[in-house]
């Protein structure tokens, strides 16, 4: 049976001997009181101190980095000490690991949730659920309390292929615009955007018509780190017609060249200069299109309605509806793009194959009239 005494401000306490030395615990309830008693007495016969018991979230969150977190890509690292840095500390890095309560977690997702930072909820309360449970493991606590916590999955908006009137006027422009080819080639070859940056020439078997990934770059502080590829994969891309004379022209030309797309002074781009080159591009593509409407209406305004805007991943989302329209197979397909998970695929092909049976039922309805 557990004892303790109640005091005369109606506290309860139980005296613990710990390491030689009689330390007094307080709580309000019986229930309280065993956590501490326990949490103590095991935190004495693993042999740590006493002091261990006072350990902070924000303590354990950056100690938690470096010793579970260390053989991570670099990437993948920042963005746990982002979390920690914008979302844990502020709110709750004070607090000690053993006094954490739900309700402090839910305060972090419910001020996200009135920010409008609805995405990036999960990611935090997986990271808080990592942090706690690794403390768990490591007897500073004996709960995990965000194991409890539920929050609404928001779907990610749905991804857009580029339209044929914007890879028209792309290629059109690509003609005589370098920073516009590559845009070109990042559309028809699905590269990733730290995987275009460090491709050199000698990545190119120009004869065979093949693009050899084998690395790809980590940005920190603006610069460019050379690192394996996201899946630590090599590939393969093929080299299609409609970039092949450009590409081995580049090749032909620059032949004392390293990389094929590189900064004004011919080095590996910064994360500041990737930028703006799809900034640029952007712009002059908009600049072209407002010209030319203009001619057809003057009044024609550029908004936010009508102007072309996309990302770059938008034009490797762009190339896999490619892959699927020309009836290249899943298997085929992961082999190019690079993805672990053929589900991530799989979602798109299945997607584009439901378009394709509702505009083949739109197509028969307005035959039938």
């Amino acid at each position: 049976m557990f004892k303790y005494t109640i005091r005369k401000d109606g506290r309860l306490m139980k005296r613990v001997s710990i390491n030689g030395q009689v330390k007094s615990i307080y709580a309000n309830n019986p229930k309280d009181l065993q956590k501490q008693y326990i949490e103590l007495k095991h935190l004495s016969n693993k042999g740590l101190s006493v002091e261990d018991n006072s350990l902070t979230v924000g303590e354990w969150a950056d100690k938690w980095v470096k010793l579970y977190k260390s053989d991570k890509a670099q990437a993948t690292i920042d963005m746990y000490n982002t979390a920690i840095r914008l979302y844990i500390k502020p709110f709750i890095g004070t607090i000690k690991l053993k006094n954490l309560k739900q309700a402090d977690i839910i305060e972090i997702l419910n001020v996200m949730e009135k920010k409008g930072i609805t995405r990036r909820k999960e990611w935090i309360l997986l990271t808080i659920r990592q942090i706690l449970q690794t403390a768990v493991e490591n007897e500073y606590i004996y709960k995990n309390v965000a194991l409890g916590i539920k929050i609404k999955k928001y779907k990610s908006p749905e991804k857009k292929p580029l339209t044929d009137e914007v890879i028209n006027r792309i290629k059109k422009l690509s003609e005589d615009d370098f920073d516009m080819f590559m845009i070109l080639f990042m559309l028809y070859t699905g590269i990733r955007r730290e995987e275009l940056v460090p491709l050199q020439y000698k990545d190119i078997d120009i004869d065979h018509k093949y693009i050899y990934i084998t690395k790809a770059v980590h940005f920190k502080n603006n610069q460019a780190t050379i690192k394996s590829t996201k899946n630590e994969c090599s590939r393969a891309i093929p080299i299609l017609n409609i970039i092949y004379d450009k590409l081995k022209q580049l090749k032909d030309t620059h032949k004392n060249s390293e990389y094929i797309f590189c900064n004004s002074k011919g080095n590996i781009m910064s994360e500041t200069t990737v930028k703006r080159k799809i900034r640029y591009v952007l712009n002059r593509l908009n600049k072209d299109y407002e010209k030319e409407q203009k001619q057809l209406k003057k009044d024609f305004e550029l908004d936010d309605d009508n102007k072309i805007y996309f990302t770059y991943h938008q034009l490797r989302h762009t190339y896999v509806c490619l892959l699927h329209k020309s009836g290249v197979d899943l298997k085929e397909a992961q082999s190019f793009t690079g993805h672990k998970n053929i589900q991530v695929l799989l979602d798109v092909y299945t997607h584009l194959d439901q378009e394709d049976k509702n505009n083949a039922i739109n197509k028969l309805n307005e035959f039938i009239g």
